[in-house]
């Protein structure tokens, strides 16, 4: 049986709402999920959950004994939560420790995002990621905040499950990766078809912005891939396109 809920105080409540802005996440190294299934879904991962925040006499999903629960009056949670329609049930937990850079050894493919900005693509493109058996990926210095609200969300609880590693600069961690040995690639509309690249060695795979595509300077260093256009169409955006190259890889 869970413990009772502590109050809520309104300084909680105010150091818990500042977490909706990124400059206050990287200062206490801590998001927030919220939502019944995303926090259900955190309690059964490796996330470090710091908190539970529920509304009065909520009773959805049971709070684990060993997570700290308080007990928030609605407008306490209309001021934390990021949701038009709040459930009812808020999580604090600790933005993971990953090490600086992924290791090649085990890992197949690295996603690599570039200057991506849609916090509802990231979010999907995590979910995709997770989907395809993909666990690390990398993100330049320009993409949106990983842990903002929005992009959790949108990643359906995957960012519970993924090795998230940020690059100062993806020109140098790609030629980083070629020197030890694995081979770069990115998705590109003038690239060569998608189902042609053979995969041979661990995959550097870079998906640009929604706008602007892969960084010139990058996709020099890069095999450009595209995907069959059949039909018509400016282009796909970033997380379809995404989730296409992630399922014709994976194959391999």
């Amino acid at each position: 049986m869970n413990n009772l809920p502590s109050l809520l105080t309104n300084a909680q409540a105010s150091s818990y709402r500042a977490l909706k802005r990124s400059k206050f996440r990287k200062q206490a190294g801590l998001f927030l999920l919220e939502g019944t299934r995303l926090c259900e879904d955190a309690f059964h991962s490796d996330l470090e959950i710091v908190a539970c925040i529920t509304s009065k006499h909520f009773e959805k999903i049971p709070i684990p004994d060993d997570v700290q629960h308080f007990e928030a009056t609605p407008v306490q949670i209309e001021q934390i939560s990021d949701s038009k329609s709040p459930q009812g049930i808020i999580c604090v937990a600790r933005i993971p420790e990953t090490p600086e850079k992924p290791d090649m050894e085990n890992t197949e493919i690295l996603l690599v995002l570039d200057r991506l900005s849609d916090p509802g693509n990231m979010g999907t493109i995590f979910r995709s990621a997770l989907w395809f058996g993909i666990h690390d990926i990398l993100l330049g210095p320009d993409c949106v905040d990983p842990y903002s609200p929005k992009v959790v969300r949108g990643s359906m609880g995957a960012i519970g499950k993924l090795n998230v590693y940020l690059s100062d600069d993806l020109s140098t961690s790609a030629r980083e990766w070629k020197s030890a040995g694995g081979e770069v690639a990115a998705l590109h509309m003038q690239g060569a078809p998608l189902p042609s690249f053979k995969r041979e060695k661990p995959l550097f795979l870079i998906v640009g912005s929604e706008a602007h595509g892969v960084e010139p300077a990058l996709l020099k260093l890069a095999t450009s891939l595209s995907i069959e256009k059949p039909g018509a169409g400016e282009s796909l955006n970033a997380a379809m396109a995404t989730g296409i190259a992630l399922f014709e890889l994976s194959k391999q």
